[in-house]
């Protein structure tokens, strides 16, 4: 079968291959795939082989281990970082973090040094386990803690009501260069006012805020819990009319629309632009004659009061990029709509899944797969959420092109 294929796919074609299988749960299947590798004459590459326990760890970590020992390590193949970074997740996944111990001791022992990602995966187990103390001592082992190191450790803190050491990590975390997550410094919030600290909560947030943190809606609602306003469209009229933390920009109102749309609340997230309209009446009405283009399909007209907000010197929101991603991609405009998610991107603004999967399904429709799979890989490396409607459209490329179908034909026969 392989001979009906002139030339042999690449590996991302395997690769795309193992991720379907894998969302298909046939884990079986993707040991076997291998065979077929070799069926075209090909060594499998160390990332080929790297995808396969990616799939395995999450199904079944016994397998995965297995696959190392008897396909990996009997081809002469004893992994990188990475590998031993995908074992490491598998491990933590099903909580053996003794396991998770071995493994550090084992590329020790091999010369590889762990790098930051692999002791941030055993430490979140660790705390998610509720073995802070145990935690914080990995975390001195670390040549490099970075943010998440911290993010983790001091969320743990806070699920254990532990404010003292919380607010230690925390400063520690400032004066190190590094700004907690939206979700760890809302975590302190919610603590310092359970506790009736409302006023250093305020403080801490100020303290988020200059060091460059996007406080989304979430945080507020925290300090409004707290006694602190009465809504958050509230505290964002005091904000304004007090010219405090807006200084009567869009910053602090763009923060929570963006907070709306993380949590797919769209049309919440709708509505609080409409709010918007009384502080900025110029700017929301022209990000609502966008949407209101992109609906009705006139990606031209959207494109010319695209222009004229830039030329403007005026800075869209997350919403006027989502809708007009979309437009772009249902015109067939792939070019602008690839650049406009790179700028969207550029600006913090982390696009949906669904808004990822029409890009992709748009490249696919023009015949465009390898840009596909390099913005899934682009994607990847940037920790954006993927789902099962990001790799349809490659495989119905796939098939469409006929590859999918011989290949799977003659995967069926190793």
């Amino acid at each position: 079968m392989p001979n009906a294929i002139r030339s042999a796919p690449d590996e991302d074609i395997f690769i795309t291959i193992v991720c379907g299988l894998g969302w298909a749960h046939m884990v079986k299947r993707v040991i076997k795939l291998l065979n077929l590798v070799t069926q075209f004459g090909k060594k499998p590459s160390l990332r080929i082989f790297n995808s396969v326990p990616d799939v395995l760890v999450k199904e079944d970590i016994d397998l995965a281990q297995e696959f190392y020992w008897k396909k990996m390590m009997w081809s002469g193949v004893e992994g990188d970082e990475y590998t031993f970074g995908i074992f490491m997740k598998g491990l933590c996944l099903t909580n053996w973090i003794g396991d998770g111990f071995k493994l550090l001791q084992v590329m020790k022992s091999r010369e590889i040094v762990p790098n930051t990602v692999i002791y941030n995966t055993l430490l979140h187990a660790l705390c998610r386990n509720g073995k802070v103390g145990r935690a914080r001592s990995l975390m001195n082992e670390m040549e490099e803690p970075n943010d998440v190191t911290f993010n983790n450790l001091i969320s743990a803190y806070c699920k254990e009501e532990n404010l003292v050491q919380a607010l230690v990590l925390l400063e520690k975390c400032f004066n190190l260069g590094f700004v907690p997550d939206v979700v760890t410094g809302t975590k302190v919030l919610e603590v310092l006012c359970n506790v009736g600290r409302v006023t250093e909560a305020v403080d801490i947030l100020n303290r988020l805020e200059s060091k460059g943190s996007v406080v989304d809606v979430v945080a507020y609602n925290t300090l409004i819990k707290g006694g602190r306003m009465e809504d958050g469209f509230k505290i964002l009229e005091i904000m304004e009319e007090s010219k405090e933390g807006s200084r009567g920009c869009l910053s602090p109102y763009d923060s929570v629309l963006y907070g709306l749309y993380k949590e797919n609340q769209l049309d919440e997230a709708l509505t609080f632009l409409t709010q918007m309209g009384k502080f900025f009446p110029r700017a929301v009405d022209r990000s609502l004659r966008i949407l209101s283009l992109c609906e009705e399909g006139a990606i031209e007209d959207a494109k010319k009061v695209f222009g004229q907000i830039l030329g403007g010197g005026g800075v869209p929101n997350v919403l006027f990029y989502d809708r007009l991603v979309h437009g772009f991609c249902e015109g067939g405009y792939m070019h602008e709509a690839f650049e406009l998610m790179n700028e969207m991107v550029g600006r913090g603004y982390y696009p949906l899944a669904p808004t990822f999967n029409a890009l992709i399904s748009g490249f696919c429709r023009q015949g465009k797969v390898s840009s596909a799979l390099k913005l899934i890989d682009d994607m990847v490396v940037r920790v954006c959420k993927l789902d099962i409607g990001s790799y349809n459209p490659l495989i119905d490329a796939f098939l469409g092109r006929g590859i999918f179908k011989r290949l799977l034909g003659s995967f069926h026969k190793c």
